[in-house]
């Protein structure tokens, strides 16, 4: 099942696709309902498919990218704001006196109800749906903000696409970053270190996770070699999640 959010006559709305039709989907975290058409999708403003108080991601989770290894560790794991989640076609601003700046394309979920010390066997009941984010990074500032938070919280530094996929199979899901129509980075999901469930269950072992709050579960290899500027046009890819596009732009 598709959800999207969209921007309605009160504010933000929850809607479900029917094909190129979207209908009210009432409160999708408690109980996802077919009500009425309010148009096709292509005629909608769309927002990010979640408004979290936290988001959480992290890093060093997939093998391509940290390299071949007898025994893994674990993924290190950071804070974006929820001031950088932005939708589809909204600009990315970098701020002025941030000069070296990268995309990663990443798969993110959506949790669906309060999770704490989630088992991995029960994970999949606390994940509403899945959705193409994108951790846009900074170089570390003179190489001093060990907290990242210069690096990775900005404002507008974590577009997500339009949709959130309910039933997605998210072990061997291809993952495509294009800049101006280069590709620089190709991979799968299937090179991960710790999958969508144990995932799930590390990070809620230390926050707990609320409804809405977003989860990006790592880049593959190439995103150092994704560096952006203003001007440029982004292009996310995830198989079966469609994509996000984005423009890069200079903050005032």
């Amino acid at each position: 099942m598709r959800l999207v959010r969209f921007e309605g006559k009160n504010g933000p709305a929850w809607g479900v696709c029917r094909g190129e039709s979207v209908h009210e989907a009432g409160n999708p975290f408690q109980k996802i309902s077919f009500g009425k058409n309010v148009g096709p999708v292509k005629t909608l403003k769309l927002l990010a498919p979640c408004d979290p108080r936290k988001v959480v991601a992290l890093a060093y989770n997939y093998k391509d990218l940290v390299g071949k290894k007898e025994k893994y560790d674990e993924p290190l794991v950071f804070f974006k704001s929820p001031s950088g989640v932005i939708g589809p076609r909204e600009p990315v601003r970098i701020p002025v006196g941030i000069e070296t700046v990268w995309v990663e394309v990443e798969l993110a979920f959506v949790i669906k109800k309060k999770a704490k010390n989630v088992p991995v066997s029960r994970a999949k009941d606390f994940i509403l749906g899945y959705t193409v984010a994108n951790d846009v990074t900074a170089l570390n500032v003179h190489g001093r903000d060990w907290h990242l938070a210069r690096s990775k919280a900005l404002d507008t530094f974590c577009p997500t696409s339009p949709f959130l996929e309910t039933e997605t199979d998210a072990r061997r899901l291809s993952l495509t970053t294009e800049i101006n129509g280069r590709l620089t980075q190709n991979g799968t999901t299937a090179n991960r270190i710790f999958d969508d469930a144990r995932t799930l269950s590390f990070v809620s072992r230390f926050f707990t996770l609320e409804p809405g709050d977003l989860v990006l579960t790592g880049t593959p290899a190439g995103a150092r070699q994704s560096l952006v500027r203003p001007g440029d046009t982004v292009k996310l890819k995830i198989g079966g999640l469609g994509e996000l596009v984005n423009r890069i732009e200079r903050a005032a």
